[in-house]
């Protein structure tokens, strides 16, 4: 049956892509490459293109990343109208995404204007932060101890209050913040908790087990900070 499917492909590796969601891009009639940028090429695309069949009709198709939400949303409105007119063909349409499609992933802003308009199926992927992890024996949380996840945009107001009362965070989108970030990390004497990865997975990847080992100029979007003060 012709369907939008969100597809997660996880944080970088390849070999992190689901069985699921191997076997659903096989599958596909058409294949929706999101891009950050006009012209851009597609991440997500380049993490799980080997599993694509030849015979897949690649769209690569322009999400702004603006705080202009009319301007964003009047974009993805856009897009969304091709995807229902493929389905509505008897097409079926994947649509991939860096980690997981229901966290902080352009997709969901795509899934509420269709999820009532044609059918739409969601293929979860592993998150940056779990993979970053397990890939380097760094326990998130146990026992009853909340995981608090932040987004480190605006004024940061809300995360110097949760890095003195939160024992475990993860602290995503720090690109643009990270001077910043760091000055709230060491005023609150948590630079030796800290583990900092900048594009895990992939060939660029950087690694740093404190804040002053960290070169601002190797850092990438998809750098993330984990926290555990137990650990």
């Amino acid at each position: 049956m012709s369907k939008l499917i969100g597809i997660g492909v996880g944080p970088g590796d390849p070999e992190l892509l689901t069985l699921k969601a191997i076997r659903v891009l096989e599958k596909l009639d058409i294949l929706l490459l999101p891009t950050g940028r006009s012209g851009g090429e597609s991440e997500a695309y380049h993490i799980c293109k080997e599993y694509i069949p030849e015979l897949v009709s690649l769209e690569k198709r322009y999400f702004p990343m603006t705080n202009d939400k009319d301007m964003m949303m009047a974009a993805i409105a856009e897009i969304a109208g091709e995807v229902k007119s493929w389905t509505l063909s008897g097409k079926t349409v994947g649509f991939v995404t860096l980690g997981d499609p229901m966290l902080y992933s352009t997709y969901g802003y795509l899934l509420k204007l269709l999820r009532d308009e044609i059918e739409v199926e969601t293929i979860p992927g592993i998150t940056s932060f779990g993979a970053i992890a397990s890939g380097f024996n760094k326990q998130l949380c146990e026992g009853d101890t909340p995981l608090v996840i932040y987004p480190c945009v605006d004024d940061l107001k809300e995360l110097d209050e949760l890095l003195s009362t939160q024992k475990s965070m993860v602290l995503m989108k720090v690109y643009k913040s990270f001077e910043r970030v760091k000055a709230l990390i060491v005023a609150h004497h948590l630079e030796d908790d800290c583990l900092i990865v900048s594009n895990f997975g992939k060939a660029s990847q950087k690694v740093y087990y404190g804040l002053e080992e960290v070169n601002i100029e190797e850092l990438s979007y998809f750098t993330t900070i984990l926290i555990n003060k137990e650990v």
